[in-house]
């Protein structure tokens, strides 16, 4: 529709109780606020301007009349939207209460962040502690593995001079020397018996088994006397004097029980890869891949990586 005042077109606005005419808000001097604010009551018998004018002055009096008009219609509109004051007085009051509230939750929530970063400090400090003590921990662990290395080596160390014979029956009022003189002649390599140190018998764990043990003052004839025994094939009890006895005699390094057992899972791990050669020689593992490829030692279970 169109304004009767200005004939511009709009699509709300205000009608006149009195005229009829539609006028937007603009020309009608009112807001479209304050208009909604007026109730259906009020905008039921709201007049523009020119109506309410000839309402309350039918006949101009003097030449102040139109100004006193305008005033009092300003005045009026004025009052129409103080109106809504107290609506507006509630509105500001909820704002309020509602940032009360929000700063209460913010003053709590704040609170609890520092609550939660003290925790988080403290958990902080607890895991620098843990590891710390988890450094510690593996520095000792190292400081161990690197003794009982250590100790290890030391101890195949003073059996570096030893020989383990396997495989000889116990006799009863046997001489070891005897025993021994016999098996040099087996294997075809004798020496003075002033190059042995001592000779003794010593169980074996987990068997009704003793062993003996011949410790030379010459490694180098130990290393000697141990290479012409494994040259001999197939020695047996027999071979030494204990005539009908085929039971097998092994002449090895004495090996520690950790060396023994690196020495069996050199064995196993080199016959899985292919490997052809595993030996022992001054009390350390050779390995070897086959006639070219180059020998290596293996001290430790770490050393088993070699075997690839």
């Amino acid at each position: 529709m169109k304004c009767a005042e200005c004939g511009v077109s709009f699509n709300d606005g205000v009608q006149c109780s009195t005229c009829k005419k539609h006028l937007d808000f603009k020309c009608a001097n009112i807001s479209e606020a304050g208009y909604k604010k007026l109730g259906a009551d009020r905008k039921a018998i709201w007049k523009c301007a020119h109506c309410r004018n000839q309402a309350s002055s039918p006949a101009p009096a003097d030449k102040t009349s139109p100004v006193l008009d305008t005033i009092l219609s300003e005045l009026r509109e004025v009052r129409l939207q103080l109106a809504s004051l107290p609506t507006l007085l509630e509105d500001v009051k909820l704002i309020k209460q509602e940032i009360s509230d929000l700063k209460t939750s913010m003053e709590f929530n704040s609170a609890k962040l520092d609550e939660h970063s003290i925790k988080i400090s403290d958990l902080e400090r607890k895991m620098t502690d843990f590891q710390n003590l988890r450094s510690s921990f593996d520095a000792s662990l190292s400081d161990v593995a690197t003794l009982r290395k250590d100790l290890a080596a030391k101890e195949q160390w003073a059996r570096l001079n030893s020989v383990e014979v396997k495989g000889v029956p116990v006799k009863s009022g046997e001489n070891l020397f005897t025993v021994t003189e016999a098996l040099t002649k087996a294997v075809g390599y004798g020496f003075p018996k002033t190059q042995i140190n001592y000779i003794s018998r010593v169980p074996v764990h987990n068997s009704k088994e003793k062993t003996i043990i011949i410790n030379f003052l010459n490694r180098y004839i130990k290393e000697e006397f141990i290479a012409a025994a494994r040259s001999k094939k197939m020695l047996t009890a027999a071979d030494i004097g204990f005539e009908g006895n085929s039971q097998r005699i092994f002449v090895n390094d004495h090996l520690t029980p950790d060396s023994k057992n690196l020495l069996t899972k050199t064995k196993s791990l080199a016959k899985e890869k292919g490997y052809n050669y595993v030996w022992v020689k001054f009390c350390k593992i050779h390995v070897r891949k086959n006639d070219t490829s180059r020998v290596f030692i293996v001290t430790c279970e770490r050393d088993l990586n070699k075997i690839a």
